[in-house]
């Protein structure tokens, strides 16, 4: 009787040990899909949760008619640590170096931490996620660097700590609402602490752009200016009146 029962439990344990192994990618795909609200997909995943690839694409929402993929598929692996676990992202064209994050549980909450050497993304991408990126039609390169970026979520505190820091450097970006092409490069840091701030600033162009921006208990938020190189005034007019309120020969940039 004994033996019947250790074997009932032995073939139980062992079909669950089957399932957590060789659970289908299309399990992660639909947690993704579901945490990021439609906003993030992984479409056509092959693999299983901890092994495989997938068409990353960005779109508005749920039946959105925007939708864009990164040029080629995106791989992954998650592996399990002694201290949680480690996503590995690799896409052809973007991960020259992998993108790393490291999950731990936290008493009451999580710990994510993101590694991001350099990865290269293109700015086109964006459009997919709908207004104002597809009105904006930008072009260029985004380069992505962090070290070590920690956020860290525990239940009993009222919102997210950010520590560590990253940036972006949005390089030969241009936009269909101008003819001016580039429109410029612009260096974009993210700095965490106890009032996690963004930095805007410009680093070369014709459309100058600077600002900063906190994130506090009410969200974030960011104010800043636009304004054309001296002789680009015309060319950037309708760009810069897309961008936010006109004030003279400058734009007010104001987000939340």
């Amino acid at each position: 009787m004994k033996t019947a029962r250790f074997s009932t439990w032995g073939m139980a344990l062992g079909l669950l040990l089957a399932v957590v192994l060789h659970a289908p990618a299309q399990w992660l795909a639909s947690g993704v899909n579901a945490a990021s609200r439609g906003h993030v997909q992984l479409r056509d995943a092959q693999g299983t949760v901890w092994q495989g690839d997938a068409q990353w694409v960005l779109t508005s929402g749920p039946g959105g008619q925007d939708a864009l993929a990164l040029p080629q598929r995106l791989h992954w692996q998650l592996r399990p640590q002694w201290n949680g676990l480690q996503l590995t992202l690799n896409a052809a064209c973007c991960t020259p170096q992998p993108v790393l994050l490291q999950l731990q549980p936290q008493w009451l909450g999580l710990q994510v931490t993101l590694s991001s050497p350099r990865s290269l993304w293109p700015a086109q991408w964006l459009s997919g996620l709908g207004a104002p990126w597809n009105t904006l039609a930008l072009d260029g390169v985004l380069q992505l660097q962090s070290q070590e970026l920690r956020w860290t979520w525990r239940s009993q505190e009222p919102q997210a700590l950010l520590d560590g820091s990253a940036q972006l450097q949005l390089q030969g970006l241009s936009s269909g609402l101008s003819t001016v092409k580039p429109l410029g490069s612009y260096s974009l840091r993210l700095q965490g602490g106890p009032q996690p701030s963004v930095v805007l600033a410009t680093t070369e162009g014709q459309l100058l752009m600077q600002g900063r921006g906190a994130f506090g208990a009410r969200g974030f938020s960011f104010e800043g200016e636009a304004r054309a190189n001296t002789g680009h005034e015309t060319a950037l007019a309708n760009l810069l009146g897309v961008l936010g309120q006109r004030v003279g020969n400058r734009t007010v940039l104001r987000w939340g």
